[in-house]
């Protein structure tokens, strides 16, 4: 029925529903356009997203060494930091090492105190910023040592595979980066990778949704050489680690083939 044949209290009812609905969709128009979700692995059928800073562990000196990682397929924005509430410059260095961008950065600056590191972006949703200390000159160690293990989650989606599995390496030095030569044997030719180094672990193997190196041939055993670059910019070997190998995964007892990943 056509309004001007309404009769004139329904008409006010019409008006009151229309005005409410009306709000009702404003309101969820709104909610919907300021809701960014976080990333779960559980529920987002997607990858990407792997981030982080890799800088030692402890205090940090001048002139500080750290590495901004990402697995993300786009630059990170313009980096700003401070030490004390005041603005000192850097020196950034990009590199690619499948499946991460890294920063290699260097804070260019004797000052001391609290460092406050940020972007700045209008939207740097999605990358962290990070906080630590400068004090005086720390001593870290000439060498290195280094112990093995395997690493393996599976993280579940309903489109893709994202599986982290393979060779972690924990090392006594506490380092922000780790240059990485391995081969199968003699007769190979020499992969080399750079891999950010957190809380003194790095891993090689699969990451998530990509891969740096094949899982079975750490299974099999292969010969490894590594450098760690230390907070302070020194780069330091790890010694007595020449081969290295992850033990191999139990057989699945279930027909289902993704529960061998």
């Amino acid at each position: 029925m056509e309004k001007s044949r309404r009769h004139p209290a329904t008409w006010l009812r019409y008006d009151s529903w229309m005005k409410l609905t009306a709000a009702a969709l404003a309101t969820l128009v709104a909610a919907t356009i300021n809701f960014v979700p976080e990333r779960s692995a559980h529920a987002i059928a997607a990858c990407g997203g792997n981030a982080g800073w890799s800088a030692g562990t402890g205090d940090l000196p001048p002139h500080a060494h750290l590495v901004y990682w990402s697995d993300r397929d786009r630059t990170p924005p313009k980096l700003v930091a401070k030490i004390g509430g005041k603005v000192v410059p850097t020196k950034i260095k990009t590199i690619s090492s499948a499946p991460y961008t890294l920063q290699l950065i260097e804070i260019d600056s004797a000052a001391t105190g609290k460092l406050e590191l940020g972007w700045d972006a209008k939207d740097a949703w999605g990358y962290e910023g990070a906080t630590f200390t400068v004090k005086g000159k720390p001593t870290y160690p000439k060498t290195a040592t280094a112990k093995t293990s395997r690493f393996h989650a599976k993280v579940p989606h309903s489109t893709v595979r994202e599986v982290f599995d393979g060779l972690e390496v924990e090392v006594s030095a506490p380092a922000a980066l780790a240059h990485v030569k391995l081969r199968r044997d003699a007769q190979a030719k020499w992969t080399e990778l750079d891999v950010p180094v957190t809380k003194n672990k790095f891993q090689i193997g699969e990451l998530g949704c990509k891969r740096n190196y094949e899982p079975a041939l750490l299974e099999a055993g292969v010969d490894i050489e590594v450098t760690l670059t230390l907070p302070d910019g020194k780069q330091v070997p790890v010694e007595n680690f020449k081969r290295a190998s992850i033990p191999k995964r139990a057989k699945p007892t279930s027909s289902n083939p993704s529960d061998s990943e």
